[in-house]
């Protein structure tokens, strides 16, 4: 049986990766004063530039209902049955608009991931694992639901001035941070919404090194893959980056998958200067 593993584009997986692990992506939305783009039709870079220009905000959209309808049907044509991991439906509907287009095809299987960004990745690459040992769509969907909520995804940002921007944090919250110096880490919980994580302050290097002996302090990682992306980064903060990746290696990841976003829809509401790791807390999960 031939299956396709689907996921929106937010879940940031790179265009060389899901070639190398035959993964398909349908793109998001983004609106710039007014103009709907895909979201692979903007970086980052240009995003950030034109809000500290224009000091206006962009919005982002999950896939629509007929866009989805479509790209199913294509699959369809090509594959047995489909596993289609969504953005968490607290932050989007595209889990909605999905089972929505999926038209109760039960060839089509809708899974809510509870999570974003990276997090998602770490997701759909297990749903890969599965399907490239063998195992079928209900099979692959049981053992996703199955580590639902068991994913360390989290964030840790320079300031909270986009997430305010994009209704996620109140101003008093973000006015009392600058005042204090202080740079939150973002965790997405096990109920799929962001909340404020451990408090750090100081500059970037220390933030971020305290942010790792954080998350890397949990018990019952599986160590067998690690997501670890950024939005944008300048030199220094690009040396910082290369030293996680260092610590990760050290610390007995097998697989670590570095680097930029791939699609600005979740950084952008991160801000600038965001570094985040991604990983399962369930312990050792062999695909067999």
């Amino acid at each position: 049986m031939k299956i396709a593993i689907s996921a929106e584009s937010q879940c940031d997986i790179n265009i060389e990766e899901l070639k190398r692990r035959n993964i398909h992506i349908i793109n998001m939305q983004i609106e710039q004063d007014g103009v709907s783009y895909l979201d692979n039709k903007k970086t980052l870079e240009e995003l950030f530039k034109w809000t500290k220009e224009t000091n206006k905000f962009c919005h982002t959209a999950a896939c629509n209902i007929n866009a989805l309808k479509d790209y199913f049907h294509k699959l369809l044509d090509e594959y047995d049955e489909i596993v289609h991991v969504s953005i968490s439906s607290a932050m989007s509907s595209g889990y909605q608009n999905a089972v929505i287009a999926s038209e109760d095809n039960p060839r089509i299987h809708v899974i809510d991931s509870l999570n974003a960004s990276g997090g998602t990745a770490i997701y759909v690459l297990y749903a890969a694992d599965l399907r490239d040992a063998g195992k079928d769509a209900k099979e692959i969907g049981a053992k996703l639901l199955e580590r639902r909520g068991h994913i360390e995804c989290s964030f840790q940002i320079d300031t909270l001035e986009y997430l305010h921007r994009g209704g996620r944090c109140s101003k008093i919250t973000m006015l009392g941070a600058n005042v204090l110096r202080i740079k939150p880490e973002i965790v997405c919980g096990k109920d799929g919404k962001l909340t404020l994580g451990k408090l750090h302050r100081g500059p970037q290097k220390k933030v971020v090194k305290e942010y790792f002996d954080h998350i890397l302090s949990q018990k019952n990682i599986d160590k067998r893959r690690c997501v670890i992306e950024y939005s944008t980064l300048d030199e220094n903060g690009m040396n910082i980056f290369n030293e996680c990746i260092k610590r990760l290696k050290d610390f007995g990841f097998e697989e670590i998958i570095a680097g930029q976003c791939a699609s600005p829809i979740s950084a952008y509401h991160a801000g600038p200067n965001i570094i985040g790791a991604q990983f399962y807390t369930d312990g050792s999960h062999p695909i067999s």
